[in-house]
């Protein structure tokens, strides 16, 4: 099995498991937030100020999980929370992004959220809201958990491809 290959099976994996979805950046000048799939964030990124934030979050927490060899656990500007956790591959390397989450709090505060996005990127609040409300729930402990798995899956697919 290639990395490549690899890599898949552990984002399809923990699709599976944890019902988000997650993208593989190699190198900065693949760093394109619009390849999230979730419709808030697509529906948010319609908005080119948007789109440039959360290209420059990416960036930054994509360079911060390289550098340290650590998962970056981070806010996006649009308030969800992500993280970044790097891959080591044989000779492939980069970062596996998470698609956002909220906490419960967050989906109690969700209108008001939703409006100031709406303002602020002068998108279409309705189905920003809509989406919002599709968005997966976790509280920290299960963030936590989900990062693990993640790691626990590179780990079996790096000693797959070992042998």
């Amino acid at each position: 099995m290639l990395p490549e290959e690899a890599i898949q099976k552990v984002m399809d994996a923990y699709y599976h498991i944890t019902g988000l979805r997650c993208y593989f950046v190699q190198d900065e000048t693949e760093i394109s937030s619009a390849k999230e799939k979730n419709f808030f964030c697509k529906c948010l990124k319609t908005s080119s100020s948007a789109l440039r934030q959360c290209d420059e979050c990416t960036f930054e927490n994509y360079t911060g999980a390289l550098k340290s060899n650590k998962p970056q656990k981070y806010a996006c500007h649009a308030g969800l929370i992500k993280w970044s956790v790097p891959v080591s591959f044989a000779d492939v390397k980069g970062v596996i992004i998470s698609e956002g989450v909220i906490t419960k709090q967050q989906g109690l505060e969700a209108e008001d959220w939703v409006n100031h996005l709406a303002e602020t990127y002068n998108v279409s609040r309705s189905i920003l809201l809509h989406n919002y409300t599709k968005v997966v729930v976790m509280n920290e402990d299960q963030v936590e958990e989900s990062i693990e798995l993640m790691q626990d899956l590179l780990k079996y697919y790096k000693a797959v491809i070992e042998g």
